[in-house]
């Protein structure tokens, strides 16, 4: 049976606290169907951002304009239709039709032509008794799937907007990844005309060569860096301009500087989150979906009952006769069909139906599972991350004071180029890992985000009888 999340209910006030929740196997409760997934919960998340309005702006247009994004939204609507198809087999089926015909014939030894006329008009009703209940159970499945395919589209819409802030970030990190290797390179080059200057002016030894080449590698390594990054720069800007469902000219320019969390994440994050996630929201209703499925199939050994009634006019003479209540026709016919041989096929049907069943509740638990994971990673990961961000900052603070001592001794002449270049070479690296530990943390909050299907606060709307 399923049993991925309804530990999550089970658990009631349990808290991620980076502990394993204990998994147990116990059925999923049908009320599970009333759980709201919001609009709320999807973004809200935006709003732990200090530069919410600006990211706000630009996941609204993905939103709005997102070729993907309608795909989904194009299948809620199939699946609408869908729903309503299968409900109408619950209601009585009315057809309509109007006919005439005229025919001559011969008759006699001197074939005189006898031509008749035949004018009619019908209105039939057609219904099936939904004595069983299959017809109730394939639209509750129908309905399931709807509600499914709308969960799919909400998983949709917060993938999307985590992907564009996700790319927005890394465009961020590139830029400023770019300027660092600005900055280096032209204390580089500085260096460089320094040497240089001593080349000019003769005072080179061998001391002094290996200066000189050792600062042009580290010239061409940086001005490589620097290409690297404006690289990367353009390729994540095509890459938003496309989620944004603009040309991907190239052109956005995104944020200046990283967004600062306004928040830490809330300690003790209720367990009962997870039921809002649109993937296991979706998970769930399929299995609601399929278990009415196997109810259907089994139904469907079970006789059916169906009333037929008609009425109209009919005539041979004249087409306006036909509304003369002389002319009025009715019958009404009650029929029973039961299906008695059919080589197989009603009893396999139930066991597909019921194989298909066992295949998505097996699914489901499985997205209950991962989604444990990516929850319990993304928590733990966070401390690390902050704990990692506090060392670089540190180790940023000193590489730039060892590049300033190194720059004084030099030119005192008490240490040689190659200290200078090596204190240069730390300050970049440390700068470097900085910048890319910041956005690996937000990367991180996004993750989390994404796993718990939206913000810290909104909590899923659940049926009063649980």
């Amino acid at each position: 049976m399923i049993w991925g999340l309804a530990c999550l209910w089970l658990a009631g006030c349990s808290t991620f606290k980076g502990l394993n929740p204990p998994l147990v196997k116990p059925s999923a409760p049908s009320a599970w169907a009333a759980v709201d997934v919001s609009d709320g919960a999807v973004d809200g998340w935006l709003e732990d951002f200090d530069q919410a309005k600006a990211l706000g702006a630009l996941v609204d247009e993905a939103i709005g304009k997102n070729y993907n994004l309608g795909t989904t939204l194009a299948r809620v609507r199939q699946a609408i239709a869908r729903a309503n198809i299968t409900g109408a087999a619950l209601l009585p089926q009315a057809s309509a039709g109007l006919s005439g015909s005229r025919s001559q014939r011969l008759r006699g030894s001197n074939f005189d032509k006898i031509t008749a006329n035949q004018f009619s008009s019908s209105f039939d009703i057609s219904w099936e008794l939904d004595v069983w209940g299959r017809l109730r159970n394939l639209k509750s499945s129908a309905l399931a799937d709807l509600r499914a395919t709308q969960a799919d589209y909400q998983a949709a819409r917060l993938s999307l907007a985590v992907n564009v802030v996700s790319n927005i970030l890394n465009l961020v990190e590139v830029q400023q990844q770019a300027e660092v290797s600005r900055q280096t390179l032209k204390s580089l080059r500085t260096n460089l005309e320094i040497l240089d200057a001593k080349l000019e002016a003769g005072d080179v030894d061998d001391r002094t060569a290996l200066e000189i080449t050792l600062s042009r590698a580290d010239v061409l390594r940086s001005e490589a860096n620097l290409a690297a990054s404006q690289r990367q720069a353009d390729a994540f800007k095509r890459i938003v301009e496309s989620l944004l469902g603009r040309y991907p000219q190239g052109a956005i320019q995104g944020l200046t500087d990283f967004p600062l969390l306004k928040r830490e994440v809330s300690a003790g994050l209720p367990s009962e989150l997870l039921l809002r996630r649109p993937d296991i929201v979706a998970a769930e209703q399929r299995v609601l979906s399929s278990t009415e499925d196997v109810q259907a199939s089994w139904k469907a050994l079970l006789p059916s009952f169906t009333i037929n009634a008609g009425t109209g006019t009919s005539t041979t003479n004249k087409f306006s006769d036909l509304l003369d209540p002389k002319a009025l026709v009715w019958d009404l016919a009650g029929r029973v069909s039961q299906s008695v041989f059919q080589g197989g096929r009603l009893v396999a049907g139930v066991e597909l139906s019921k194989a298909q069943r066992e295949e998505i509740a097996s699914r489901y638990a499985e997205t209950a599972l991962q989604a444990f994971r990516e929850v319990e990673t993304a928590l733990a990961a966070e401390a690390y991350y902050l704990h990692q961000q506090a060392k670089l900052e540190g180790a940023v603070e000193q590489a730039n004071l060892a590049v300033e001592l190194a720059l004084g001794q030099y030119q005192k002449g008490l240490v040689d180029i190659i200290t200078v270049l090596e204190s240069q070479r730390r300050s970049f690296d440390s700068r470097s890992n900085l910048l890319r530990v910041r956005n690996e943390h937000l990367q991180n909050r996004l993750d989390l985000y994404l796993a718990l299907g939206g913000d810290f606060d909104h909590r899923p709307t659940l049926p009063s009888q649980l």
